[in-house]
């Protein structure tokens, strides 16, 4: 009798134990827009494309189309609003020689064929560059402070596609 208890007793609590582990959602088809560039910063849009299209494409869990879908494919429509620098840390003399740099961006969620969007949201993010070098280092500096933030935000936008984006496609 204490065999059979026992025997029950571990079939039932193994079988609380094992569940099932669910895949993560892949969306079945997600459309990018080319970013909108709202500020006067150049080159802003190009280096924010290229990030978009490098962060999706190598996430596996989105499937990336050319050309949208009806009634099937997500649109991300990214546009930057505000891009600005702020002197952080100084040297010896009084010169500025550390900056952060904080870029706010709006996405919107759009199931192809409708006007109205899904979802809108606001994402800021920062991060620093120093200014020591030639102006061309420095400036590849800021490109790359671009480049960075670029990836946060649209790490942070692939992760909100997934939740509000499963919502509605499948």
């Amino acid at each position: 009798m204490r065999v059979l208890l026992l025997l029950l007793f571990l079939l039932l609590g193994g079988c609380a134990t094992t569940g099932q582990v669910q895949k993560p959602q892949v969306l079945e088809h997600v459309y990018l827009e080319p970013v909108t560039n709202k500020t006067s910063e150049e080159e802003l849009d190009v280096i924010f494309s290229r990030v978009a299209d490098e962060v999706f494409y190598s996430d596996p869990r989105f499937k990336v189309d050319l050309k949208p879908i009806p009634d099937r494919t997500l649109i991300v429509k990214p546009t930057i609003l505000s891009i600005s620098t702020t002197a952080v840390g100084y040297d010896r003399n009084d010169v500025a020689r550390q900056y952060m740099m904080t870029i706010k961006a709006q996405v919107k969620l759009i199931k192809y064929g409708f006007k109205k969007p899904l979802y809108t949201f606001t994402i800021e993010r920062y991060d620093f560059y120093n200014t020591y070098g030639t102006a061309s280092e420095i400036e590849e500096k800021r490109k790359e402070c671009m480049d960075r933030i670029g990836r946060q935000i649209f790490r942070e936008v692939g992760e909100r596609l997934l939740v509000e984006g499963s919502k509605e496609v499948k």
